[in-house]
């Protein structure tokens, strides 16, 4: 049985994006942009998957997943996320964390 809001990734080595925020009160266009963002990383090389969550009192924790430093770089510097950055900054988060990590192991279950 499949779940699309766990990411299918493949055997290790890859690399994975810990984005932890704590958003403002508002909706001010964060859902939209971050539909667009996932949109926008879909399409670009390299790029495995997301999964994200986030609870009642707006703390967040986004996970995206990679083939390489390389494409988490040049996602980085995409123009419309570099707008979606500081528009974050400015308006959606009182604070955010990013952490790049190596996976090397990884395993599942499933009933």
């Amino acid at each position: 049985m499949s779940d699309a809001r766990f990411a299918r990734t493949p055997e290790p080595p890859y690399y994975a994006v810990v984005f932890t925020s704590q958003r403002t009160d508002g909706e001010q266009g964060h859902g939209a942009t971050a539909e667009r963002m996932v949109e926008l990383a879909r399409a670009r090389e390299g790029f495995l998957g997301v999964e994200s969550a986030r609870d009642a009192e707006g703390l967040g924790i986004t996970v995206s997943y990679w083939s390489s430093l390389e494409a988490i770089r040049a996602w980085k510097a995409d123009t419309e996320h570099l707008d979606a950055q500081a528009s974050g900054r400015r308006a959606w988060y009182e604070r955010y964390e990013v952490r790049i990590c190596r996976v090397e192991r990884a395993y599942r279950f499933e009933r």
